[in-house]
């Protein structure tokens, strides 16, 4: 009875791996000012080796609907265009001043869910995805943009994750994901300020994703759908 209760706290404890699909920024730079700044969009999964792989199948056509705005410190923001690669997305931007730069996207074109054939409730989906890029300066975002959005910050060895719905800080135990690099997946729950903190244990990319499902009757493309599901990534890269 014992070590069926240990093995329940560990399960509970130990963050889990996940290989669902996802998008994810691939953000490339020198940090310096009038040096470009390569972005791309990409789909795919971790496998359980650690290694992230890239879809090239019918999802990389629906990347190039993701729509991509550079933000500076100033709020001045700039569209910029992508074009299709082998196993992604890309566009580029050159920062002409020190700064923090948000780099935001939205796809509000990807096809409905379709679970009617397994008895299941159709979901629209929109995805957004946000990251900042730092320009020969470090500082922080505290404002939101997007529907769904993410910030952080950093707090000794902690990064604090502070969300966001339609412009206002998360109700209190909204739940967050956090994928670290080799994708083992953490649970997080946001306090009154809408703020959840949790410690990097490697470096590489994080991910951490919001969710948000409003209950919504309509058709997309011919396809009815019974909610919409708004999704949030931000894309956390750790030196």
């Amino acid at each position: 009875m014992k070590r069926n209760i240990y093995l329940l706290l560990a399960l509970l404890i130990v963050p889990v791996i996940s290989q669902a699909h996802g998008y994810w920024f691939d953000i490339k730079g020198s940090g310096k000012v009038n040096q470009p700044v390569q972005i791309q969009i990409c789909f795919g999964e971790i496998d359980e080796y650690g290694v992230r792989h890239r879809e090239t199948g019918a999802e990389l056509a629906q990347l190039g609907d993701f729509k991509i705005t550079i933000i500076d410190e100033l709020g001045k923001s700039n569209m910029i265009q992508i074009q299709a690669k082998t196993d992604c997305w890309e566009g580029s931007f050159i920062p002409n001043k020190k700064g923090t730069y948000q780099i935001l996207a939205i796809n509000e074109k990807l096809p409905v869910v379709d679970r009617s054939k397994t008895g299941g409730k159709n979901v629209r989906p929109i995805d957004y995805l946000c990251a900042v890029y730092q320009a020969e300066h470090t500082g922080n975002v505290s404002k939101p943009v997007q529907f769904l959005d993410i910030v952080t910050s950093a707090r000794e060895k902690f990064i604090v994750v502070k969300a966001f719905n339609n412009g206002k800080p998360v109700n209190k135990a909204t739940k967050l994901r956090v994928f670290n690099p080799e994708n083992w997946e953490k649970s997080l729950e946001t306090d009154e300020h809408g703020e959840a903190v949790f410690m990097p244990t490697m470096k590489g990319l994080y991910i951490i994703r919001q969710d948000f499902t409003v209950p919504e009757n309509g058709t997309y493309q011919g396809v009815p759908y019974t909610s919409i599901r708004h999704r949030c990534n931000y894309c956390l890269s750790i030196d």
